[in-house]
């Protein structure tokens, strides 16, 4: 044994949560593994959920073997309640969660508690590993072989994205994924302290339903890549996705409607109004026409079974997953009005620095002269734009043409011309603050080359907070926070909040991060420090997404008033407005031919608006 092994086992003790019913044989390969792992300080809670008579022979095969408790649930509660009732009873500092049909390599409670205690700081961390599938029994039919290929790629999809560093490891797409169940563990304690399981998804959605609650809790996800555990599978998978299908329906109904859960993983439910046209229009039909589309799905599998084709196979699944979706939800009393109302609306946010004449082509993506800035507000004004304030943007129902003005660094150009625009229009713009340079000088901006500039002073901060300013952290010293080591990272994030919060006399509930970096480590210590929204440089429209990693497009002095037009209307320029319905066109279109169609006229329009916005900008300029 290893130093490092003995001072894990040493410190943490793990429980194995094993939930089962009505698997026995399965059962006994999976407690037979877990008693030959080279971790020793352990123990294993099986729940019994429900009536099983096939579960006494097998706690008398394993009654001499003391790390093994066992605990039954009168009647069948389901997987959730089944884990939950198992980390009630567990004596361990660590719960780790299994299903009752895996087999355990003999590393996997080290790999576990090896990443528990790297993070034994106070981090709060779940780690999170996928199974290697092994199929036991052979496919009954095509759909049954073409969805366990399915399942298998989306494994391999998942682990690609869980592994991605910087800004990929956040945003809408590890949200959509982000989960916490089969082979998962985290702190017991806190796993009881956040409620665990909700007891309602019993029929799906679980695992995902608990780990996006924890990940908007700030939990660090981390993530084991090695397979050290063998799911045996022996579903018929046709039959289980109709079922998840069917259930999920229903399920983002209570997600949205009764958790207040708006995010990437419910989005679907209001997919028809919001996103690309066809999308919505698809989703719409589908909401019209599940019925039909149902009836549909049954002569759709069994030409699919007989003609082995892979484009029935696609236009079945679509199918039938639409069909379920929707005649779930719609069964649960939900109309299009409500899904209406509950959707609202894309919220746009830009972000300016230095209000100055550019010296320098460097400068000019990082500077706004002050009559280009005077000319954009006026505009602003003009087409009837407001700020939104910090408390406003956080809310459900943002009135229309709200957009959260942001400016970073607080340059004291800002308190002679943001001010007085400030105060004559009623706007109430954030300004981050670097709260290690009150009144000094951007340093940070040196390193690269730029010239030295001023920031703002206390009583200019003062007095631009009595017209209405509001104020967030841009961290302590300004630094590239995914590079810092955690114990840095913590004082950035938390003594630039407790110093401008000391100073200004306020909660300081925003951060933006300098030069948008964050990764899933720098996200958790954020909302770890209590902030409520955060900015990344990202651009885009915000809906339904993270607090944490919110978009934002950057206005420069080579930004025209056609761009920052388009900026107020979709959170992207002129050119990235294009390339993004074009990319939306790209992806859902269903031919290959049409595909490359799109991706060529992507390709060439990307010249062409290069061209025409730089004109625009020049003839903006005279």
């Amino acid at each position: 044994m290893t130093e490092d092994l003995a001072q894990i086992q040493q410190n943490l003790r793990c429980s194995v949560v094993v939930t089962t019913w009505k698997r026995p044989a399965l059962l006994r390969n999976t407690l037979a593994s877990l008693l030959n792992q080279d971790y020793f300080n352990f123990e294993v809670v099986v729940v019994c959920d429900g009536d099983d008579a096939g579960v006494p022979a097998i706690s008398r095969e394993f009654e001499k073997e003391s790390r093994i408790r066992w605990v039954f649930h009168p009647v069948n509660r389901g997987l959730p309640a089944g884990r939950n009732t198992g980390a009630r009873e567990a004596t361990g500092d660590i719960v780790l969660f299994l299903d009752d049909d895996v087999v355990a390599d003999p590393g996997l409670l080290t790999a576990h508690m090896s990443h528990h205690l790297q993070a034994a700081c106070g981090r709060r961390v779940a780690v999170i590993s996928l199974p290697d599938e092994d199929r036991q029994t052979p496919s009954s039919s095509y759909l049954n072989q073409r969805l366990h290929e399915h399942w298998k790629s989306m494994l391999e999809f998942l682990s690609q994205t869980l592994v991605a560093p910087g800004l990929d490891s956040v945003g809408d797409e590890i949200e959509k994924i982000i989960y916490f169940g089969l082979n998962s563990s985290m702190r017991r304690d806190l796993f009881l302290s956040y409620g665990g399981f909700n007891e309602v998804f019993r029929d799906s959605d679980e695992e995902t339903e608990l780990g996006i609650r924890l990940y908007m809790a700030g939990f660090d996800f981390v993530f084991e890549p090695r397979f050290l555990l063998t799911h045996k599978n022996s579903k018929d998978l046709t039959a289980y996705f109709r079922c998840c299908w069917h259930a999920s329906g229903a399920l983002d109904l209570y997600r949205v409607f009764e958790l207040g859960q708006r995010n990437p993983q419910t989005q679907h439910l209001v997919s028809m109004y919001h996103g690309y046209l066809l999308n919505r229009f698809a989703a719409r039909l589908a909401w019209h026409f599940s019925g039909p589309l149902l009836a549909a799905s049954k002569s759709l599998e069994r030409r699919a079974n007989r003609s082995r084709s892979p484009w029935l196979f696609s236009v079945w699944s679509r199918t039938v997953r639409a069909g379920e979706y929707w005649s779930s939800a719609k069964a649960d009393g939900c109309t299009l009005s409500q899904l209406k109302r509950v959707a609202g609306r894309p919220r746009c946010a830009l972000t300016f620095h230095s209000l100055s004449a550019p010296a320098s082509d460097a400068e000019a993506t990082h500077c706004l002269s002050p009559n280009r800035f005077e000319k954009m507000m006026r505009w602003f004004v003009t087409f009837g734009y407001k700020t939104a304030a910090p408390a406003q943007w956080l809310k459900d129902d943002l009135p229309k043409k709200r957009i959260f003005l942001t400016f970073d660094d607080g340059y004291d150009d800002l308190y002679e011309h943001l001010l007085p625009l400030a105060i004559e229009h009623h706007l109430t713009p954030v300004i981050f603050l670097v709260a290690d340079h009150i009144g000094a000088s951007n340093r940070w901006d040196q390193q690269s080359g730029l010239r030295p500039r001023k920031l703002l002073s206390w009583p200019q901060i003062r007095e631009m907070q009595k017209h209405g300013i509001e104020f967030g952290s841009h961290t302590l010293t300004h630094p590239y926070l995914p590079d810092l080591p955690q114990d840095q990272l913590l004082c950035e994030v938390v003594e630039s909040k407790c110093r401008l919060e000391d100073a200004l006399g306020i909660e300081i509930s925003t951060l933006a991060y300098p030069y948008g970096g964050v990764d899933r480590r720098v996200r958790s210590a954020v909302a770890e420090a209590g902030y409520k929204l955060a900015f990344t440089n990202l651009p885009g429209p915000n809906w339904w997404n993270d607090p944490l990693c919110q978009r934002r497009v950057e206005i420069s002095d080579r930004t025209s008033l056609l761009d920052f037009g388009f900026q107020l209307r979709t959170g992207y320029g002129f050119k990235q407005s294009f390339s993004e319905r074009l990319a939306d066109l790209e992806r859902d279109i269903p031919t290959n031919a049409l595909h490359s169609a799109a991706g060529a006229m992507r390709s060439f329009g990307h010249y062409l608006r290069h061209d025409f916005a730089r004109g625009s900008h020049k003839k903006d300029q005279g």
